[in-house]
């Protein structure tokens, strides 16, 4: 496994590496050099991010979601982390705001809701717009894809409680059960999204944990990533287990945390181990899905490579 790895942050060349914001702790280094590979142009490439559209003070054109949806090819398949508009992801939001900017990227996004897309309980401005299919009556939105012969993609709710939360593990629980009895139709490398992270370094830390059996479930089922957004950054952390462990063999989900899509940044708190690269940039997460592989690259709305790797799926790992 190739890594590249730092944290950066937004500064300039006079300010101290670390700086000490409203509690927050930000540590700068410089970008990764320009020697960082090429993706490779093989695999299936596809842009995850979340906490997109705020135009609560710039117009559309002018605000950071309207840059990072620049970084996108068009035609390239989008993962929506949640938090798709602010404040609130509804109807008038997502036509003001997201459509402006990162609408001319809906016809190839999957999205996963957040807690901005919840209207008062309601998720159905965000079912409209983004077509997600809704599961239970209502109660969540998730779903799975084929992504290519090698990679599916399943995605969660991490902002439904109680009932609906347990009706959506017993669907997982289910999706699972019909993948092993199908073993030779099912793709072997696993990417699952949902919006809350279960690890961060953010003032948000612990608003995750409800979907700490969810990742026990697709651990046990071979997950090879987990994205999440909601904390306003971008962070990876090594392959960790539930409990946050890293597993003795290295066979585990790697986490990505991908709230940079345009959405006010904020400092990251105390970092807990095994949080591998920590940036404070807009930017978006392009990942290369290849056969029994993966490789990573953030890039900052400046065209920056600021993370950088690659890593072969579990299926593959002897």
């Amino acid at each position: 496994m190739m890594v590249r790895a730092f944290v950066s942050g937004r500064t300039s060349a006079a300010l101290v590496a670390v700086l000490v914001l409203a509690g927050c702790i930000a540590t700068t280094r410089p970008p990764v050099s320009s020697t960082v590979p090429a993706m490779p142009s093989a695999g299936l490439q596809v842009y995850a991010v979340g906490d997109i559209a705020d135009c609560n003070h710039r117009a559309p054109a002018d605000s950071m979601a309207e840059r990072t949806s620049r970084l996108v090819p068009e035609g390239a398949l989008v993962l929506g982390l949640g938090d798709m508009a602010y404040p609130l992801g509804d109807a008038q939001a997502l036509a003001s705001c997201y459509e402006p900017t990162w609408g001319r990227h809906r016809a190839m996004t999957l999205a996963t809701p957040g807690n901005h897309d919840y209207v008062r309980g309601n998720v159905g401005d965000f079912s409209e717009y983004f077509g997600a299919d809704v599961l239970r009556d209502g109660s969540f939105i998730a779903y799975s894809r084929a992504l290519t012969e090698d990679w599916r993609l399943i995605a969660l709710d991490s902002s439904v409680d109680g009932s609906a939360l347990r009706a959506q593990y017993e669907w997982l629980e289910r999706l699972f059960a019909e993948a092993v009895k199908a073993p030779a139709r099912t793709p072997g490398c696993l990417l699952v999204m949902w919006h809350a992270p279960l690890y961060s370094s953010g003032m948000h830390r612990g608003s995750g944990d409800k979907m700490r059996p969810f990742w026990k479930l697709i651990d046990r089922h071979g997950a090879d990533l987990v994205l999440s957004g909601h904390e306003h950054f971008y962070e990876r952390f090594d392959p960790l287990d539930a409990e946050g462990q890293p597993p003795g063999d290295g066979q585990a989900p790697r986490q990505f945390v991908v709230g940079t899509g345009g959405a006010r940044l904020y400092g990251f708190w105390k970092p807990p181990y095994r949080s591998q690269a920590r940036v404070l940039e807009h930017g978006v997460l392009q990942l290369s899905l290849e056969g029994g592989s993966y490789s990573w690259r953030f890039i900052d709305v400046e065209g920056r490579v600021q993370d950088a790797g690659e890593a072969r799926c579990r299926t593959t790992v002897n």
